[in-house]
């Protein structure tokens, strides 16, 4: 339930807390966003990847929303992120942090 304290990698941390911000404000993500994930170690094919997870997810959870459907959990995916290449690689940074131009 809260991804900043449930013990994942600083890189994991930064791409969670950039798919919330997408999620949340979409309009004012910028270069420097993207930038952030770089500097975490994200290749321009993540970033691309994780817009694509994010917009998809929201898709499909505003489809079930407004058809009724209730979402399942715990499909048991937990285990496999153990074995994530990235672990343990960076630093976190808050995306909310960000300010300036174009933030």
């Amino acid at each position: 339930m809260d991804y900043r304290n449930a013990g994942l990698t600083p890189k994991q941390v930064a791409m969670l807390e950039f798919a919330e911000h997408l999620t949340l404000s979409p309009a004012t993500i910028s270069e420097a966003h993207h930038q952030e994930l770089r500097d975490q170690g994200w290749r321009d094919q993540d970033v691309i990847d994780i817009v694509h997870i994010v917009a998809l997810y929201s898709y499909m959870v505003r489809l079930a929303d407004g058809l009724g459907v209730d979402m399942e959990t715990g499909r048991g995916w937990e285990p496999l992120a153990e074995r994530l290449p990235f672990k343990g690689q960076t630093a976190a940074r808050p995306f909310a942090a960000i300010t300036g131009p174009g933030a």
